[in-house]
């Protein structure tokens, strides 16, 4: 076998290898890239399940039935025995 061969065949198997040195190295990126994907999607999920809570938790506490309780109890209001009257300003 020629030297000439001989080098044309070594830089064929250096090439094939650096190719799937190149795709394996790709792979392993993607996988990687995959795996972030997925914990950053489960970060979301919970961070959205936070977000419902609080909303609930604000709902709650905005409840017309709360803050005439909490006015009743810890502010010592007394609800009106007629209901208000209003005047309007004409112009």
């Amino acid at each position: 076998m020629s030297f000439r061969r001989v080098l044309w065949a070594a830089l064929a198997v250096v090439a094939v290898l650096a190719s799937l040195l190149w795709q394996v190295s790709n792979v392993v990126r993607i996988n990687e890239l995959l795996t972030s994907i997925e914990a950053k999607q489960r970060q979301l999920d919970s961070l959205e399940t936070l977000i419902r809570q609080e909303r609930a938790a604000i709902a709650r506490r905005e409840a017309a039935d709360r803050i005439r309780r909490l006015a009743l109890e810890r502010l010592g209001m007394i609800e009106p025995g007629r209901p208000p009257i209003l005047i309007e300003r004409v112009q």
